[in-house]
């Protein structure tokens, strides 16, 4: 991954500590899961920076599932708001296509919601 915060912003973004895959490797070679909810959701994010993997799971507080996506082509991921009323992070990923890029933005706060773009790459 060309660009990915630091272990800390995503400890910040999500307020939770991650299960780490090896306690002894660095956030950037190791898969971190956050686990965390809102008022209706819980959320599990796994990341691999050195992978360019991202995945997220949404269930409802029942356990139901909502939303699943996997994703290993991640190039760039971007948090676009931290805050107490919002939380929301921007994925580049990459289609292996010259000129576009798709763009996925993630908002879990205040209420989960996903757009996906696919945009001309300049």
């Amino acid at each position: 991954m060309r660009d990915c915060p630091e272990e800390l912003d995503f400890i910040s973004l999500f307020e939770c500590i991650p299960l780490k895959k090896d306690q002894n490797e660095s956030f950037l070679y190791d898969e971190s899961t956050f686990i965390f909810t809102n008022e209706i959701n819980r959320f599990e994010v796994k990341i691999s920076p050195f992978y360019n993997s991202f995945s997220l799971s949404v269930t409802d507080l029942e356990e139901d599932e909502i939303f699943y996506y996997s994703l290993e082509s991640i190039t760039k991921i971007e948090i676009v708001n931290d805050n107490k009323e919002s939380k929301a992070i921007r994925l580049f990923i990459d289609q292996g296509i010259d000129r576009f890029i798709m763009i996925m933005d993630l908002v879990f706060r205040p209420k989960f919601k996903v757009v996906l773009k696919e945009v001309l790459d300049s």
